[in-house]
């Protein structure tokens, strides 16, 4: 199983005569019915494109089309290559172009997206969209084409130049990959498994997979900082916004900047998904918002009782329904450059798509299915196209009313009068009480429910009606409505880090919602603790300053500071536990600790890149000697109080010699691994802590996850099977904390940071991209941010015409397109 978060898109074959993509077999349907959905007028266009510093495009036009064109054009000149693979993998030709694949991979993908139906989805709902979103596509697909036209195949960027599988690719492409884009967290999670479900007693039927499958839930490569901060604590009495996103720095889910201008109609700035022809995550004049990833439930499992004398019947309400079976044929290349033809079928039952689920498989009695929330989500390009142009934060929260189209994230916004608000808006089922108090009980009774429950999935029973979503009155039956989401609008501050609605402010905890947006009353993440900290410490040397209000400078140090949550609550506790007894005995070895302890006592307690003292924290940490990070145990001695969730639980568990002994055991480990890593102790942080791009490793700053940081750094795959090869890294010494052999490489975690101050007559604003604008190597905007990531932080955001133009490395470019 892979996690897969869609982020960038498109590729392509030949055209037709008429400029229009043949379609893969299987990919159209009955309901590719009405309109031919390829056939739209394309053009004419003029766009004016000015890169300033960093390699940031403003690109304006008079409509949406002309903008999109422009868009697309900037954004192939830096990401070209992942936006055509993306367009590859929603086409199922991946293993067309490149093989089955390794454990046939391609083959999985190609069926899996096959059967998640998200071209057929595409093609039958594209004329529903609204005029204005149509063209911004069809604008970007031609953008796309424009650029790889100006520059040639042979001209591209490593691994897509001179590559066969490079050609024009059409707005059916992108939208379909805003469907797979949706089903993050859900359908693109199970893709695999759905390729692979066959029934009991067929050729292609297997073992269930392990239990261990299951992690993916627990630890999901995905994360994020928000803060809305309002009048009440802002300088400025506008809304401050930080954005503080930890996403790969590689493959299809890295960010492109850019400035969007249609005079009189739009003129907003952020960041995009590569691919995606809207700003994700940015400010206009009015409104500034950000994101983070909820993990509230994007599906539910449904058990399903099989007929014993036939396996692909289930009991559904008494009676016993067949599944649909679909028939799904592959082209795969081979090595002599044939192809090959192959038949996979997948399964689909009321409830949704089967998958050779973890544990369960699929046998001669049991089989799960899945019903996902986001299966054709036509609202995902209207509710940001609404977002970026409007002009109130009442406009802002009546696009995610209008249009429930938010897949998978809280969001965090701010107005320019000073309002903030924090909403979990995404797709969620809608359950009635008597559905949650059943769930709950089957959880019990069902040790399988049970199972999948410890890991976050829910599980339920596929043969009893009371399990079906009901009608909330939303624009989306069967799922919350937006008014009826978590959310709160405030006039000091709102925030969210991964954690679920229930603390978007320590003063103004939600409770009472669905047991199906989690636990409420439970322990947050060291990492939602310490952004907490940040917003609530008041006072003189406190994030805020002695005068209790954040201005844009105070948001951008804190966003960088290095701080973490572990490190103040228990470093002091665990130097005293290493001084007292310095050497140790420990599996008939004696260890001299002292210098650790020496080490330790000097760090400041933060990961910037001259902090000396961070690499042995984190390995003391992930020594394996503790795993309960969130609540009394291993780690801490007094208890998670609900009551006072920020600073619970604390303490350093030493009540007893044991305790005492292993702390000394982690210290032992944590030199043991630095010296495996062939680091010093007292070595700073930049010197073993980087980011690799090309044959040069600059250093960054961050903590992790486990030391409760706000400011992230991780190494992870994160991406869907691509034609892109992972980076190489050095042996790995310690998996928990991703120590190699020549220290930490990482390839995710902060990824693109933003503060903006909407407090005064135009919006000021400061980002940082950390792995650089481009993905080409021969670009110079391909490590440009990442040198001063390291090095200075933040550079300023050009936002009104005057500064772009004053920009000494300005370069304009009309593009037209008749």
């Amino acid at each position: 199983m892979r996690w897969f978060t869609p982020l960038p898109l498109l590729l392509l074959t030949a055209c037709r005569a008429d400029g229009t993509v043949p379609v893969s077999p299987g990919d159209v349907g009955d309901t590719a019915v009405g309109p031919d959905p390829y056939d739209v007028p394309v053009g004419p266009y003029e766009a004016t494109i000015r890169w300033t510093s960093y390699g940031i495009p403003h690109i304006g036009g008079a409509d949406y089309g002309s903008v999109g064109f422009g868009m697309g054009y900037a954004h192939a000149r830096d990401h070209v290559c992942t936006v055509l693979d993306m367009v590859v993998m929603v086409r199922s030709e991946r293993a067309r172009w490149h093989g089955a694949g390794d454990d046939e991979a391609h083959v999985l993908s190609d069926v899996g997206w096959r059967a998640l139906r998200v071209r057929a989805d595409a093609e039958a709902a594209w004329f529903d969209l609204p005029e204005d979103r149509r063209a911004g596509i069809v604008g970007y697909a031609a953008g796309v084409n424009r650029y790889v036209e100006d520059v040639g195949v042979d001209g591209l960027p490593a691994p897509c130049a001179g590559a066969d599988w490079v050609g024009p690719i059409d707005h059916i492409d992108l939208y379909s990959y805003y469907l797979a884009l949706s089903l993050n967290g859900s359908g693109a999670v199970w893709l695999e498994s759905i390729a692979l479900a066959s029934p009991p007693g067929s050729a292609e039927a297997r073992p269930a997979p392990p239990e261990s499958d299951l992690e993916v839930f627990r630890d999901l490569p995905l994360g994020s900082n928000g803060w809305a901060i309002g009048s009440e604590r802002s300088a400025s009495g506008g809304g401050l916004l930080l954005s503080n996103t930890h996403f790969p720095s590689v493959g299809e889910r890295t960010w492109h900047e850019s400035h969007l201008t249609i005079p009189g109609e739009l003129d907003v700035y952020g960041a995009s998904l590569a691919g995606v022809p809207v700003i994700n995550i940015g400010f206009n004049r009015d409104v500034a918002w950000t994101h983070t990833v909820s993990f509230a439930p994007r599906f539910v499992g449904y058990k399903l009782t099989l007929d014993p004398e036939e396996p692909t019947r289930y009991l559904y309400d008494g009676e016993y329904l067949s599944m649909e079976e679909t028939v799904h044929d592959i082209e795969v290349l081979q090595t002599d450059g044939s192809l090959e033809t192959v038949s996979r079928s997948t399964w689909r039952s009321i409830h949704g798509l089967v998958i050779d689920a973890p544990v369960v498989g699929w046998s001669d009695i049991m089989v799960i299915a899945f019903k996902d929330v986001n299966e054709g989500n036509h609202h995902l390009v209207d509710v940001w196209t609404d977002m970026n142009r409007a002009t109130s934060l009442a406009e802002f929260q009546a696009a995610h009313s209008d249009h429930p189209g938010i897949p998978w994230v809280h969001t965090m916004a701010v107005s320019a009068d000073g309002t903030a608000w924090y909403a979990d808006t995404s797709r969620v089922p809608s359950w009635s009480d008597e559905t949650a108090a059943a769930w709950e009980q089957y959880t019990e009774d069902d040790a399988i429910a049970g199972l999948f429950a410890d890991y976050g999935v829910f599980l339920v029973d596929g043969a009893d009606p009371i399990y079906e979503w009901t009608d909330a009155g939303g624009l989306a039956p069967g799922l919350v409505p937006a008014a009826d989401a978590p959310q709160v609008e405030r006039d000091d501050f709102v925030f969210n880090a991964n954690d679920n609605h229930w603390m978007p402010n320590p003063d103004a905890l939600l409770e009472g919602y669905s047991v199906i947006y989690g636990d409420e009353r439970s322990p947050r993440s060291a990492r939602t603790r310490m952004n907490a900290v940040y917003l609530t410490e008041t006072g003189e040397g406190s994030p805020s300053g002695a005068d209790g209000v954040f201005d844009l400078d105070e948001v951008e140090e804190a966003a960088l500071s290095g701080r973490g949550m572990i490190a103040e609550l228990l470093k002091d506790e665990v130097v005293a536990v290493c001084e007292a007894e310095p050497v140790v005995t420990v599996n008939e070895v004696e260890h001299d600790l002292t210098e650790a302890c020496e080490v330790l006592a000097a760090w400041d307690g933060r990961s910037v890149v001259d902090s000396v003292g961070v690499g042995l924290w984190r390995e003391f940490l992930g020594s394996g000697q503790y795993s309960e990070f969130r609540d009394a145990g291993g780690l801490f001695a007094e208890p998670f109080d609900a009551d006072d969730p920020v600073a619970t639980p604390h303490s350093l568990m030493v009540e007893a010699d044991a305790d005492v002994l292993r702390v000394q055991r982690a210290l032992v480990q944590a030199v043991a691994n630095m010296e495996a890593a062939g680091q010093a102790l007292d070595t700073p942080l930049g010197d073993m802590q980087f980011m690799r791009k090309g044959d040069v490793a600059y250093p960054v700053p961050g903590g992790t996850d486990l030391e409760g940081n706000i400011a992230i750094v991780r190494w992870g795959d994160g991406n869907s099977e691509t034609t892109f090869q992972e980076m190489e890294r050095a042996e790995v010494v310690n998996s928990t904390t991703d120590l190699m052999a020549d220290g930490y490489q990482m390839n995710g975690g902060n990824s693109w940071v933003m503060a903006v101050d909407l407090g005064g007559e135009t919006p000021e604003a400061r980002a940082i991209l950390t792995y650089s604008q481009s993905q080409d190597p021969m670009s110079q905007h391909y490590a440009d941010q990442t040198v001063r990531y390291g090095a200075e932080g933040m550079r300023p955001i050009l936002f009104e015409e005057d500064d772009i133009l004053a920009d000494p490395e300005m370069v304009e470019l009309v593009l037209t397109h008749d």
